[in-house]
């Protein structure tokens, strides 16, 4: 099976292919290289530049992959318009058209998360939410895929809700061995670490603004005794060094799920703050999940924060829960196999 996984999300899409390449599946990734987050890619859909240069390089580039089409048995998009728009919905069809079966992966900001997310309890806040035309655009591409595979509650809910029928929710993949498990070291300050997903400040998808607030209050109590970082718009790289030297993680405030750079800090031994409601548990791999549970509330916040610097064994433990979760539900070839699974299944190859 030949496998082209079309676009990036925080990394899922680059540790998959790890995962399936380590099954066997022949993968390739077709990308702008995500901005910022320099992940690499094996095909290149032109630069990001938004001026006449930059559409003509998304233009050539796009029309020489609908040639390539026919030679993958499988194309996933994790993106709700995987092309540049001028052409978007003709090669989408060219996707149809050239035997592939189509997977979209549901784990973004697309317009059926954001049209639904608002019926649950609390949710990341967005400057807009209907668009009629990006609607349609998701509308015409979901409805040519084999199956919409959620990677979390989230978009589980909201597809169901805007009356789809998506695969069950598959794990975020890592390739835990290749990150080493970190040890609380005795004689330094513990570290603590809020990573921003957003470059715009006035983009407060995750919490950031009240976590800020946290850590300013939190620093002059445990000067002594903690540092706190917050740092963003760094090549994945440089981000995997930072999360190597910190012992805890405050992922996002706004979720009922956690996301992905949650699930590295799990593969890496930290403690993880994010979300992780009762309503998840539906869900086998979060059943035992050591995720501490978080909401949009400062003072919750700070209390669980205060918890765990007062009391240094217990990051250590559920350092080590964290660690042994992500290798029984995260690993990169395990979660592989669950999306090959759902390749076979909807498509009977």
């Amino acid at each position: 099976m030949k496998v082209l996984l079309l676009h990036e999300m925080s990394g899922v899409h680059t540790e998959l292919k790890k995962g399936l390449t380590a099954i066997g599946v022949e993968a390739k990734i077709a990308t702008f290289g995500d901005g910022w987050k320099q992940y690499g890619t094996d095909i290149a859909l032109g630069n990001l530049n938004g001026f006449a240069r930059g559409s003509i390089s998304k233009t050539i580039c796009q029309l020489r992959l609908v040639r390539h089409l026919s030679n993958f048995d499988v194309i996933q998009c994790i993106s709700p318009t995987p092309f540049f728009r001028p052409l978007n919905r003709i090669l989408v069809d060219q996707m149809q058209q050239s035997g592939a079966d189509l997977f979209y992966i549901a784990a973004g900001s697309d317009a059926v998360y954001r049209k639904h997310v608002r019926d649950l309890p609390y949710y990341p806040p967005h400057d807009w939410y209907e668009n009629e035309r990006q609607y349609s655009d998701l509308d015409y591409l979901l409805k040519q895929t084999r199956a919409i595979i959620p990677v979390c509650y989230e978009y589980e809910f909201c597809m169901k809700r805007d009356g789809r029928n998506p695969h069950k929710v598959i794990p975020f993949p890592i390739d835990v061995l290749n990150h080493t498990q970190s040890k609380l070291a005795q004689n330094r300050r513990i570290r603590i670490f809020h990573p921003l997903n957003r470059l715009n400040p006035r983009n407060d998808f995750k919490g950031s603004k009240m976590i800020k607030d946290v850590f300013d209050r939190l620093s002059s109590k445990f000067h002594d005794v903690a540092e706190f970082i917050i740092a963003g718009g760094l090549p994945h790289q440089e981000y995997d060094e930072l999360t190597n030297s910190v012992d805890i993680i405050v992922d996002q405030t706004n979720g009922m799920s956690y996301g992905m750079s949650a699930a590295l800090g799990l593969a890496k031994g930290k403690v993880v703050l994010s979300g992780n409601e009762n309503i998840t548990k539906v869900y086998n791999h979060y059943q035992d999940c050591p995720v501490i549970n978080i909401t949009p509330d400062p003072k919750y916040l700070e209390r669980q924060l205060e918890e765990l610097l007062l009391n240094r064994s217990s990051i250590r433990e559920l350092g080590e829960k964290s660690r042994l979760f992500a290798e029984q539900h995260h690993d990169h070839k395990k979660v592989a196999r669950k999306y090959l699974e759902a390749y076979v299944m909807q498509s009977g190859r």
